[in-house]
């Protein structure tokens, strides 16, 4: 079994197994448990591609005034993967950063255009080709709910092209269908801290009616779901998965969705969570 195989499977254990252990199991549990971090501690050591296991995450409403709700959060921890460890083209994009810093012209203060010196992105014909160029161990290529689509892997840097954050986005909008954007979100070590944030805000004009929920996958893995349902009469509704697997946080949101096809949406956010497992 490969290390992040094994740290894998340990994610996968049901914490309340070791809490309705029976009394006279007592004793064992503290081994058993010291065992488990000496060989996590172990592995760690051994190679540099092997992820804490990141925290559960929490879906809350926010409001940027008082009593005033008017978006949703999603928040995790991700663990902060090492540089050294992507292995695709990916890996010299630091130096691209640095150049355009050097090149990089701030736009009038008349203008609305706002550039970003430290963003470089690329554009790929598939997932699984943004997923090879990416080339980290344990990132999965999330599946697609549409054969059409667009993807773009984005690296996000400082001035000395040390990468912070790899995105990779996939977008299906079109009109009278189920629109779709998926996002998928790797920390380095040279992120400020490992908690992530996602989700949305809206006017209160168009209020939501939200809905917070949870899908296991058969492999064990959580994926949290927010429903959003207009309160004034519409026809529409989206779903969002939100879902932590190795080194990535992985999201799907499903907009523009029919009432009638709520069903279908939620089956389409199911088999993307299973196709991660």
């Amino acid at each position: 079994m490969k290390e992040l195989d094994f740290l894998e499977k340990l994610n996968e254990l049901d914490p309340t197994l070791l809490e309705e252990a029976p009394a006279t199991s007592g004793r064992a549990r503290p081994k058993l448990i010291r065992r488990f971090a000496i060989a996590a501690a172990a592995l760690l050591l051994l190679t540099g591609t092997v992820y804490a296991i990141a925290r559960g995450i929490e879906l809350r409403r926010i409001s940027r005034f008082e009593g005033d709700e008017q978006g949703v959060e999603a928040k995790t921890e991700l663990p902060l993967v090492k540089w050294s460890s992507f292995e695709g083209e990916i890996k010299d994009v630091g130096e691209t950063i640095v150049r355009q810093y050097q090149e990089y012209v701030p736009e009038p203060a008349w203008s609305s255009y706002r550039g970003d010196p430290g963003s470089c992105s690329l554009c790929f014909d598939s997932i699984e080709e943004a997923v090879d160029y990416i080339g980290l161990p344990g990132l999965k290529a999330p599946s697609f709910p549409f054969a059409e689509y667009e993807c773009s892997v984005t690296a996000h840097g400082d001035e000395e092209g040390q990468v912070d954050r790899v995105t990779l986005h996939a977008k299906h909008i079109e009109r009278n269908d189920i629109g779709a954007q998926e996002t998928v979100t790797i920390l380095t070590e040279n992120a400020e801290n490992s908690e992530y944030v996602s989700g949305g805000v809206w006017t209160p004009e168009f209020p939501r009616d939200v809905i917070f929920a949870s899908y296991t996958t058969p492999g064990g893995n959580e994926c949290r779901i927010v429903e959003l349902r207009p309160e004034f009469d519409s026809r529409f509704m989206s779903l969002t998965g939100y879902l932590t697997v190795g080194p990535a946080f992985y999201e799907l949101n499903l907009g523009a969705v029919p009432l009638e096809k709520y069903e279908i949406a939620l089956e389409m956010l199911r088999q993307w969570a299973d196709a991660l497992d």
